[in-house]
């Protein structure tokens, strides 16, 4: 019987491969350049808030902008996932302060960070503006400010889904995430539908307080063309506003029955640090309770509790002892020290996060239990996807055949191992990677040794490992001609040249200082016949 095996493989020739074949893109870097650009409308006329009393509220119209980040020019892939985020700031406006370590704005470091680091590694991001601003007397003034942020940040995904074509993105593989406020924007507007709304956002006074609209009511533009980016207002209803996954950075949400209740749900990624004392950590009021009219929030120590007792799809890391925002910014914007050690493993996570919502189901790999060394054996996908590539690799053999990404490829295991692995993965149009799928097979003496060693009776290499210069002693029964090879693991033809051999030894002197370090495969081929020795360059 077959031994199928899903397994994170050690390979002696893992680094080789990576690089020849293997996708890593949206786990890490993966581009040295991006494109960015900036202010681009994604809603027009939002009105946004001016000024407010307990009683009333002041608007005025505004677009709202996004910087968005994107893959150079040369990337190839047309399907590409997105990932929108907002800034923190605790919904506050001030209008001289913008951009101050005091008020928080789309051109926060940290998000700004974020959004060119995912770019870099292959996703288009952008980093949103939304409205801000609420009255601290008002006990329902905050939680509006939450409602409208959440409508800004659905109306961000609606643009996107709505303009997949421009961005060459997969409309089905957006992620929305935030920082703080820009946290509670990104869990509200998945988490709550039309039937869970905030009566704070309804009309609490005709015309001193207009009711808000729906999450998803806020018009999106439109694109009729770029550079510059231009288009008009359309409703935007005929595109879902729904993510297929979260980053909540030190985030909250306004009523825990939000997250398992109703039909809006996503998977979540949360941080948060344990001694927060600007969103709750557990529960309780934001702002360490300073505001006093602000309402109750639960952090993401009681949402993870709530996602485990309800079984929905998560992840959850606390920064122990940690504040606000621990990564290394004061609402946004770098310390003296810039980022700090949390940076790159948040990032880090959160990508690997990304990466396996996405990924497709592990290929199926048909082949032969039981092969003869020295033979070329078959491995096949069963069933490939139309549009996939395939990714191999080997260990204890060598891939025979042209190295093409294709669902099938020929392998030739060495007489000196007893068990050969054989390795693949399936990667989609959006060069996302499955997990791998390992094949074992045993590994067997021919049937026959004469014919193979008919005229080659062995060959060595001396030093072996080596630097830059080997050995190759070659011993023959009778006087030939053969075919010498260096190759990769991949099967790659690296070196070759035709040597004459007389009867007994032979040696032949190959320099290899021009190889990278790594693992490669010599042989000698005479007619059908060959022998191969693996060589480890230092």
């Amino acid at each position: 019987m077959k031994k199928y095996l899903y397994v994170i493989l050690l390979l002696w020739c893992s680094h080789t491969i990576a690089t020849a074949q293997c996708s890593k893109r949206y786990t890490q870097r993966t581009f040295n350049s991006i494109q960015k650009f900036e202010d681009v409308v994604y809603s027009q006329n939002a009105p946004t808030l001016l000024a407010a009393s307990i009683t009333t509220e002041t608007t005025y119209s505004k677009d709202l902008v996004m910087d968005i980040f994107m893959p150079p020019v040369s990337d190839t892939v047309t399907k590409r996932p997105v990932v929108i985020l907002a800034h923190g700031g605790g919904f506050i406006n001030v209008a001289f302060m913008g951009g101050t370590s005091l008020v928080g704005t789309m051109d926060n470091e940290d998000v700004q960070a974020l959004a060119d680091t995912l770019a870099h590694w292959g996703y288009v991001t952008a980093s949103i503006e939304y409205r801000l601003g609420f009255n601290v007397l008002s006990p329902s003034s905050l939680k509006r400010a939450v409602w409208r942020g959440s409508q800004d940040m659905s109306a961000a995904i609606r643009f996107f889904r709505k303009n997949a074509a421009w961005f060459d993105i997969d409309p089905d593989r957006v992620f929305s995430g935030g920082s703080s406020a820009g946290a509670l924007c990104a869990l509200h507007a998945t988490f709550v539908d039309d039937s869970e709304r905030m009566p704070e956002s309804r009309e609490i006074t005709p015309i001193i307080k207009r009711d808000l609209g729906a999450l998803h009511s806020r018009p999106v533009v439109e694109l009729t063309g770029t550079n510059p980016f231009v288009g008009n207002n359309v409703l935007g209803n005929d595109v879902d506003s729904l993510p297929i996954g979260i980053a909540a950075y030190w985030g909250a949400i306004a009523d825990n029955d939000w997250l398992h209740q109703g039909n809006n749900k996503a998977p979540v990624i949360l941080f948060h640090g344990s001694s927060d004392l600007i969103v709750p950590y557990k529960c309780g009021r934001p702002f360490s309770g300073v505001i006093l009219t602000a309402p109750d929030m639960c952090g993401s120590y009681v949402m993870d509790s709530i996602m485990t007792q309800y079984n929905m799809p998560h992840e959850f890391y606390t920064g122990a002892g940690e504040g606000h925002e621990y990564w290394g910014v004061l609402n946004g914007n770098w310390l003296p020290n810039g980022p700090n050690a949390y940076w790159q493993d948040i990032i880090n996570k959160t990508g690997n996060y990304f990466h396996r919502i996405m990924k497709p189901q592990a290929p199926q790999i048909v082949a032969a239990d039981t092969i003869a060394a020295g033979t070329n054996a078959t491995f096949s996908i069963a069933n490939p996807i139309a549009g996939h590539s395939y990714c191999w690799e080997v260990q204890g053999g060598v891939i025979t055949s042209p190295v093409t990404n294709g669902s099938t490829i020929t392998v030739q295991f060495y007489n000196t191992v007893s068990q050969g692995f054989v390795t693949a993965r399936s990667i989609d149009q959006a060069e996302v990677a499955s997990d791998q799928q390992l094949a074992i097979a045993t590994v067997v003496s021919p049937v026959s040794t004469t014919s193979i060693k008919q005229t080659i009776t062995a060959i060595r290499l001396q030093p072996n490992p080596a630097t830059n210069y080997c050995v190759l002693e070659i011993q023959a029964q009778k006087s030939t001609t053969a075919q010498l090879q260096i190759s990769n693991v991949l099967g790659q033809v690296l070196w070759q040249q035709e040597s004459n051999l007389i009867a007994g030894q032979n040696t032949v002197n190959l320099s290899i200082e021009h190889l990278p370090k790594g693992n490669y495969m010599v042989r000698v081929q005479v007619g059908e016949e060959h022998s191969v020795q693996q060589l480890v360059r230092l």
